[in-house]
């Protein structure tokens, strides 16, 4: 049955989505290094490195949310969670899931809304790049698209997993790290 699981196809997707943005951290970080070094031995700055790490820490952090979601990498509080029976702890892993698609929907509405006002005005940074404001914002909003997809998946997988009775399966789905050391 766990073959079946979208969340665990999306996962998959998430780590190549990772490594992206690893990938494009590091050319961020070359960037930047060939700034500083140009600088001190040329006396010359590359013009806008700043805007454009910027630019890819935002993308790189958005496709990293839906990798850190799979390894369970997102801060909770277990204080409580620990001593509860395992059915109310799966009844609060499905709350929790669901709140944090309802909030990652509302941060998604208005980057969209973000991203269509820009390309409205035809917006530009106002720097010497002059970047056009949609492209990074476009690749910023694809990936909490992508984590608001992998979190609505996830959460469908939890309630498929409870419904058809596979408590195990549901655990693995919706527990906590420090729970699921405890099965």
């Amino acid at each position: 049955m766990e073959n079946n699981l979208i969340s665990r196809k999306l996962a998959r997707l998430a780590r190549f989505a990772t490594i992206g943005s690893g990938l494009l951290l590091l050319g961020s970080a070359g960037l930047m290094t060939a700034e500083i070094l140009a600088r001190r031995l040329f006396h010359h700055s590359l013009v806008g490195v700043d805007e454009l790490a910027g630019y890819a820490f935002a993308i790189a952090m958005a496709w990293g949310f839906a990798q850190a979601l799979f390894m369970r990498a997102h801060i909770r509080v277990d204080l409580v969670y620990l001593r509860l029976p395992a059915r109310v702890q799966r009844l609060l892993d499905v709350l929790a899931l669901a709140a944090f698609a309802g909030i990652i929907g509302i941060v998604v509405f208005h980057a969209w809304g973000t991203l269509a006002e820009s390309l409205r005005l035809g917006a530009r940074a106002s720097t010497p790049l002059a970047t056009p404001l949609w492209i990074p914002q476009a690749l910023w909003l694809a990936g909490l698209i992508f984590f608001l997809i992998c979190l609505i998946a996830l959460l469908f997988d939890l309630v498929r997993a409870l419904v058809r009775g596979e408590k195990a399966l549901a655990a693995e789905l919706g527990a906590s790290e420090s729970a699921l050391r405890r099965l």
